[in-house]
């Protein structure tokens, strides 16, 4: 089977840029079927995450049914997927290795933080008292000095209200290194600057098109 994979920082459009792709080729959204988005703060407020045994049945049910197409698109989650809790993701999805064709998606630096804030900014008080409940959690998961004062900094500013400095933060500090530690084990196939959704997936869905006819797949 051929798999698509997106690959990218946080914030940069993947998980949008995947439902476009959906009306167009099959895909496995392992966000969706976990019922968490796939970062320390994967889980917060509406979502409640499906535990390891409902997932497995479900993601391999989506396997099985795009072996029978022939090729998938994926947003590459890693191994695991999570935020307190983590759900492991079956090999074929998990191993890099099984990805053929892999897509990076950048993004404008400001694009990424108004985004991440659209995700993570609590709507009213009580999403507010859960997010930074998360992070108090995520503080203890710290031995570091420089992380513990870090999120000490976030935990500050989300109290104060001051999102985008906070989203900077949470970005630059907790999530570049992990994502970029990803993007070191590829070499993309294909990189596409996500600035304009629409226009995004125009390129990706052209790429996956000329790569499906070079494996007579349509």
């Amino acid at each position: 089977m051929i798999i698509f994979g997106l690959f990218g920082k946080t914030g940069c459009g993947k998980t949008e840029i995947l439902q476009e792709l959906k009306k167009k080729h099959p895909v496995i959204d392992i966000e969706e079927i976990a019922r968490t988005r796939g970062s320390v703060l994967g889980d917060l407020y509406h979502l409640n995450m499906r535990d390891q045994e409902e997932f497995s049945k479900m993601i391999n049910e989506e396997i099985e049914r795009v072996k029978k197409i022939g090729y998938v698109v994926v947003e590459y989650e890693g191994r695991k997927i999570g935020g307190e809790k983590k759900l492991k993701i079956p090999d074929l999805l998990g191993d890099i290795k099984n990805y053929t064709y892999k897509i990076l998606i950048d993004c404008p630096y400001e694009c990424q933080i108004r985004r991440l804030i659209s995700i993570y900014k609590p709507k009213n008080e009580e999403e507010k008292k859960i997010l930074l409940n998360k992070f108090e959690i995520l503080k203890n998961s710290f031995k570091k000095p420089e992380m513990i004062e870090t999120v000490n900094k976030i935990i500050e500013l989300i109290r104060e209200d001051n999102y985008y400095e906070s989203a900077k933060l949470i970005e630059e500090k907790l999530y570049r290194e992990h994502y970029l530690r990803n993007v070191r084990k590829i070499n993309p196939d294909l990189v596409v600057y996500n600035e304009n959704i629409s226009e995004s997936v125009k390129i990706i869905d052209s790429f996956i098109r000329e790569k499906l006819k070079l494996h007579n797949i349509i």
